[in-house]
């Protein structure tokens, strides 16, 4: 169970999120988001060009795990993002010493190649790219100490109202016995459609595995969201796990919040304050 230390972290962790979220409602022109979490797979949407996004929430296993993930993307192009995604705190039970820190860092991109087309089936096509930095601990267990490599594939189609995403990921995960890396294969096959207003159902299957490391992770996700407002999608979901390998059961709750014109912040930011006498 987590000790009262973890606790406070965990308090504290929440009361940032809120203090992230009031700032974010500031008067400065937003975006719609484009939520990616809490899902394994990305769909085929990028952040509006030139504002930011912030995606925030939590992962609680109620038996032995913590997660804190973050992830800040930008919007390039009209078709592109760029994004770094890290966890601040994690917890894990582990027999002997528990694992809490940081996680390690994940830096991408995702450009869209292809737009829907409404005339027939094309879906729309997106490549990501992506590498892992060993940030966390590894003397806690929370990093490799290895660099790791992704490359994926992305189909998104919109049907009436469901949208359907296909994704597939290889992996290049650093071997610390080797130079050599060890292949992982994802492979997801994702879903969402309105359920009442601003509210949306959202499902995936997903299956991770590393032939090399002898690890088969199959699990399912399913959620709903909640547009708070044109900027701000709420989101809740639990993960089932459906192997030996993947977590029993996991509770995931989180935001996607558009933070607007890159441009509009900074120049807030550098704006001379108006002094009266």
């Amino acid at each position: 169970m987590p000790t009262r230390k973890t606790e406070s972290r965990i308090a504290a962790f929440a009361a940032g999120l809120a203090l992230l979220m009031s700032f974010s409602a500031c008067s400065v022109p937003r975006s719609s988001p484009t939520p990616q979490r809490p899902t394994f797979s990305s769909d085929t949407s990028t952040t509006a060009h030139g504002t930011a996004e912030l995606e925030a929430g939590v992962g609680i296993d109620p038996r032995d795990s913590f997660d804190s993930p973050l992830s800040l993307k930008f919007g390039l192009s009209e078709a592109s993002e760029i994004f770094v995604g890290w966890s601040p705190y994690q917890w894990v039970e582990r027999s002997g010493v528990d694992a809490r820190g940081g996680s390690e860092t994940l830096v991408g991109m995702r450009q869209r190649f292809l737009d829907e087309s409404e005339d027939s089936l094309r879906p729309s096509a997106a490549v990501q790219l992506a590498t892992k930095l060993p940030t966390g601990s590894e003397k806690q267990g929370l990093s490799t100490g290895e660099v790791d490599f992704f490359a994926a594939g992305i189909l998104t189609r919109t049907f009436t109202d469901t949208t359907v995403t296909g994704f597939y990921q290889l992996g290049f995960l650093g071997e610390p016995d080797d130079s050599d890396y060890d292949l992982e294969h994802g492979l997801a096959m994702a879903a969402a459609t309105p359920a009442f207003e601003n509210t949306s159902l959202f499902g995936e299957l997903a299956a991770v595995v590393s032939p090399e490391q002898d690890r088969e992770e199959v699990f399912t996700t399913l959620g709903m969201s909640y547009s708070l407002s044109d900027s701000l999608v709420l989101d809740a979901a639990v993960v089932v796990g459906l192997s030996s390998d993947a977590p029993d059961l996991q509770v995931l709750l989180g935001f996607t919040q558009n933070l607007g014109s890159v441009t509009s912040w900074l120049g807030r930011a550098t704006a001379p304050s108006s002094n009266s006498d």
